[in-house]
């Protein structure tokens, strides 16, 4: 079974992003980040599993504020945003296990 779609996320809905009542799990990676494109395709398996969280991804090059923002200076990163606050990020590569411990100790 398939995940719900990551949204895509760039500085056009840097508001949006601030603004959203929630937890959002957001990637942050580029096209050319092999760990990246793993962590997406693991945020798409998990994503089933929480209904009420958003998932977005965002490109690097695509988002130059919302990495400013939020200090992303390499990727992949992984931010937890809740009411438009940074609440945890995990930067590197990180596996399916501790995605899920991130989004539980927040949720």
């Amino acid at each position: 079974m398939q995940g719900q779609r990551l949204q895509q996320i760039n500085d056009t809905k840097l508001n949006e992003l601030l603004a959203h009542s929630g937890l959002i799990v957001l990637l942050i990676t580029s096209t050319w980040d092999g760990h990246g494109i793993i962590m997406r395709t693991i945020l798409e398996g998990i994503s089933n599993q929480y209904t009420k969280v958003l998932f977005g991804v965002s490109d690097v090059e695509d988002s130059p504020r919302i990495c400013k923002v939020f200090n992303v200076t390499n990727p992949p990163g992984l931010l937890l945003v809740k009411d438009g606050e940074l609440i945890e990020r995990a930067m590197g590569a990180i596996g399916g296990s501790a995605i899920v411990e991130l989004i539980e100790r927040n949720s």
